[in-house]
């Protein structure tokens, strides 16, 4: 993002822009997924839902944290395609 007169200006539409580090985890915090999606035409696979899309290395770092946990729900046995916090998992169960 730029700046134009003190406030950050979108230079992407909001489709487009990634989230940080920082803010995907919050949405994490308030309940949101990580959820791997497969077939996108700009190259994203990663998104925060709801909250936006995530690159690889923000994806890799949110399912390194020690409280999140990968929902079992993939096509294949051992292979995750959502995560979530912790918390929210067993609230769920």
């Amino acid at each position: 993002m730029s700046k134009l007169f003190g406030s950050p200006v979108r230079t992407k539409p909001a489709g487009e822009q990634e989230l940080p580090l920082k803010r995907a985890m919050e949405r994490m915090r308030t309940g949101s997924r990580l959820v791997h999606m497969h077939g996108r035409p700009n190259g994203h696979h990663w998104f925060v839902v709801p909250g936006g899309a995530v690159n690889e290395q923000t994806s890799t770092a949110i399912r390194k944290h020690p409280s999140v946990i990968g929902g079992k729900d993939g096509l294949f046995p051992d292979h995750d395609q959502t995560w979530r916090m912790e918390t929210f998992a067993q609230a769920a169960s």
